[in-house]
């Protein structure tokens, strides 16, 4: 199945897999899913020391294969976990995230694609050849939102072949910011963004009136040592401009700022600093989780428990 077709199905079929992994170039974590009533049977997160990935849209990601295949092996062993099927979620910097605003939008499948290339193509011109792209669209007619995902088949497959030497099944792909998105607004429409920090990367989802709205994604350096205020610093002013630019774009205000770290060490200090700069209601990202996790494991574990909400 193709990285479309398995996005496709994770925007529109809400696909229930045997379990959800995520990799990221400081940990690989996972959770077991029950098919009777997909809840949480169990857990993990395995620290990566050695940081065997190295996140890219166009070139090979993986640096030390054994290392991710005894990480997969031991994940698979925690969740007792021998075969079945797998949602895979990628790191953010693997993946090109488009949010499009259009007056209108082809009826069939072969006029949306070249469509959607097109519009693709005003902000990126150089396509790859292997690119596989799906994309979502509000409900409705005349102007609607598109969100667009994009990866090359070739990391795609460094990924599945991991998890395929291991006995599993991928059937979805898919990153962190677009099945946490599912976790927020649950209390009804409202205009806001998410603020999602993975390792070294921030992205930015906003949506507006029941609609994708923007996405951004930054680099921002890594976690604590001596340069840990200046991360901080760059993840608020980069939300500030992203507030700024939404509300003169759309014309509307952003009602509130949703905010997940995987590092949960720094939440604290970050939360202050977005509290003293940005006048909004600072709301984390919740869930129902098993009473055994730790707050850490819950902020790690969350993207995972997303895609099957």
């Amino acid at each position: 199945m193709t990285l479309g077709k398995r996005l496709k199905s994770h925007f529109l079929d809400r696909l229930l897999p045997d379990a959800v992994f995520q990799l990221s170039p400081a940990f690989l974590s996972g959770i077991r899913v029950s098919k009777k009533d997909g809840s949480v049977r169990g857990g993990f997160v395995l620290p990566l020391r050695e940081r065997p990935l190295s996140p890219s849209f166009d070139r090979p990601n993986v640096t030390d294969l054994p290392v991710l295949e005894e990480a997969v092996a031991q994940g698979m062993k925690n969740l007792r976990l021998s075969s079945g099927s797998a949602a895979l979620l990628v790191p953010e910097p693997s993946v090109r995230v488009f949010v499009l605003s259009v007056d209108s939008f082809p009826g069939t499948g072969k006029e949306r694609d070249t469509f959607i290339r097109w519009r693709i193509g005003k902000q990126m011109p150089l396509i790859p050849d292997d690119a596989r792209i799906d994309y979502a669209v509000t409900p409705g007619r005349g102007a609607r939102k598109i969100i667009v995902a994009m990866a090359r088949q070739t990391v795609v497959r460094e990924y599945e072949s991991l998890f395929e030497k291991a006995g599993l099944k991928p059937v979805l792909v898919t990153v962190p910011s677009l099945t946490l998105i599912n976790m927020v607004g649950q209390a009804g429409p409202s205009n806001g963004i998410l603020l999602n920090l993975e390792d070294e990367t921030l992205t930015l989802l906003a949506v507006m009136d029941s609609g994708w709205a923007l996405y951004r994604q930054k680099g921002v350096g890594a976690s604590g040592g001596p340069e840990a205020d200046e991360r901080a610093d760059n993840i608020v002013r980069e939300a500030e401009n992203t507030i700024r630019f939404l509300e003169d774009k759309e014309k509307k205000r952003i009602e509130r700022l949703w905010v997940r770290t995987a590092v949960a060490a720094e939440r604290p200090q970050l939360i202050d600093r977005l509290k003293d700069r940005i006048d909004l209601p600072l709301e984390p990202v919740v869930y129902e989780a098993p009473e055994a996790w730790s707050e850490a494991q819950k902020a790690l574990l969350a993207p995972l428990v997303g895609q099957i909400l």
